[in-house]
């Protein structure tokens, strides 16, 4: 009888924020061309960041995939990626434009007064990664950009005071600018919207541990049905759906990204028996977890002979 070997995983690459590419101007903020940043600003295969990334692409063609949603790289759009979130660039022609990158501790501490920091950022929840931009909102935003830089690269240092201000304005910009895609009032969030920015921040952070929506509601202080209309009517979705949705990204980053069994995955997740597991990610994915891995297989592969070469 012969013991099984230990099933190794592979770890997807993570980059952080000490990393010497990044880390040389004022502590926890950079800024800079895709050129100025290479090679990890748009890096061809999967990976993390333990940061938060916010991209203005004002040139090049190609495909930003960001957990699994492919976005058609089109100038001039605005991509935000929180820290964790699986991401890669398929490059069609050089990309241009400016990468900003910072950790929370950068936002202006006076903004947790108003609301959850991360309510700045678009829903990483949802599909709010891309925001493309138009006519009269290109140089509104492009100008802030252009100030952030020209005050980080300002001869004798950086006034870190500044750089959050622009920041900080850059961020409420955009919110205001996703609103206006997806509806909604342009004003300060209201407590119940503040509500629900806490509900999506547990979420992210306490999933796969807490599935349940009465599991969260006592964690915010609330009964589940006051959570569940504030968050429908806030974000459109009730509480259980984006549920199921994080817990579906988390599936096929370890299913794509790590060799565990489905059955590990299973478990990993937190479910009660992989049968159940199966069950959950078909009805999510309108296929079995196998079938899912085996075409997620096939899509590398293809890309690894069709990749532009660097």
């Amino acid at each position: 009888m012969t013991s099984e070997a230990p099933l190794q995983t592979v770890p997807l690459p993570v980059h952080r924020f000490d990393d010497p590419l990044i880390a040389d101007g004022p502590p926890g903020f950079a800024i800079g061309s895709f050129a100025d940043l290479s090679p990890w600003s748009d890096a061809p295969f999967p990976h993390r960041h333990d940061f938060y990334e916010l991209v203005c692409v004002t040139g090049g063609s190609g495909t930003h995939v960001i957990d699994f949603v492919p976005y058609q790289v089109r100038p001039v759009t605005l991509y935000f990626i929180a820290p964790g979130q699986v991401q890669f660039w398929e490059r069609r022609s050089p990309l241009e434009g400016h990468v900003m990158v910072f950790v929370e501790e950068f936002l202006v501490p006076q903004y947790d007064r108003v609301s959850p920091r991360r309510s700045l950022s678009l829903d990483p929840l949802g599909t709010g990664h891309a925001l493309p931009l138009s006519g009269g909102q290109v140089e509104p935003i492009t100008g802030l950009i252009t100030a952030l830089e020209r005050e980080y690269r300002r001869p004798g240092g950086a006034d870190v005071s500044v750089l959050r201000a622009y920041l900080h304005i850059l961020l409420v910009e955009m919110r205001r600018l996703h609103r206006g895609v997806v509806g909604g009032a342009d004003e300060d969030e209201d407590r119940g919207t503040a509500l629900a920015r806490r509900y999506l921040r547990l979420v992210s952070e306490e999933l796969p541990n807490e599935q349940t929506v009465r599991g969260y509601a006592d964690r915010i202080g609330v009964t589940p049905k006051h959570l569940a209309d504030v968050v429908k009517r806030t974000t459109g979705k009730r509480p259980a759906e984006i549920i199921r949705a994080a817990l579906t990204v988390e599936a096929k980053r370890l299913l794509t990204h790590t060799d565990l069994t489905v059955a590990q995955v299973s478990e990993r997740l937190s479910f009660d028996n992989p049968s159940y597991f199966g069950r959950f990610f078909k009805r999510e994915c309108g296929m079995s977890p196998g079938e899912f891995r085996r075409r997620a297989g096939l899509a590398d592969n293809l890309r690894s002979v069709t990749r532009t070469p660097t």
